[in-house]
């Protein structure tokens, strides 16, 4: 019984060891394929700074338009898809050389000056091309010297308003639809007026009573010089 009792504790101790054996093999497998991140290379890393913008550089003859154009974008949208209108005959009184005292003539006779300049929109010059509000915008600062609002709605919000059957040269006539201004001219007397038209068309001047301008008339305002 002794003999047999001490196999029995001989056989249990070999299995035991065994085991520890193979579970300190199986330890050092898994360490091997299994890697323990240090605390260095644990850590988040921080993600790439981002790239900076290029810095603009505005032209200094025109930056100011070009983002007052922006903005006019951002809350009417581009005005393409006005029509190709045909040129109204210009009648001889709208060409007489303006009197010094009267401001509408003088804002008119310049603004015929232009006539067949290229559209290009945020154009504020002659030498690139205007867009409706920058040929006011120009007109108004080479005839009397003054910086006046840049967008439509500021210019008729600064403006007195003028009833159609009282229209005067030189007064600001404003197209538009849903009471969102698109379009602004200046009265140039006839029951017509001189604008800026639309990409693909020149300054010329046109009827008030053509069928797309008469469908969008909104208001007229008289912007007095200061």
């Amino acid at each position: 019984m002794v003999g047999s009792g001490h196999r029995v504790r001989s056989g249990v101790r070999v299995i035991v060891q065994a085991t520890a054996y193979s579970i300190t093999v199986l330890a050092l497998m898994l360490c091997t394929t299994v890697s323990i991140p240090s605390p260095a290379t644990a850590q988040v890393k921080a993600p790439p700074k981002a790239k900076l913008k290029p810095r603009i550089t505005a032209n200094p003859n025109d930056g100011a338009a070009d983002r007052l154009n922006a903005k006019w974008l951002r809350e009417n949208g581009a005005t393409a898809g006005l029509p190709k209108t045909d040129s109204a005959v210009v009648p001889a009184s709208l060409t007489i050389p303006a009197t010094a005292n009267n401001w509408g003539d003088r804002l008119v006779s310049r603004a015929m000056q232009y006539l067949g300049t290229p559209y290009r929109y945020g154009g504020t010059s002659p030498s690139t091309g205007f867009d409706c509000s920058g040929f006011v915008y120009y007109l108004y600062g080479a005839v009397f010297g003054q910086r006046i609002p840049r967008m439509p709605h500021d210019m008729a919000r600064q403006g007195t308003p003028v009833a159609r059957n009282e229209l005067k040269r030189g007064d600001l006539v404003l197209f538009g639809y849903r009471g969102t201004f698109t379009h602004i001219g200046v009265y140039a007397g006839n029951g017509q007026f001189v604008h800026a038209t639309h990409s693909g068309s020149p300054v010329m001047v046109t009827p008030l009573d053509s069928a797309y301008y008469r469908e969008r008339y909104m208001t007229a305002v008289r912007l007095s010089p200061q």
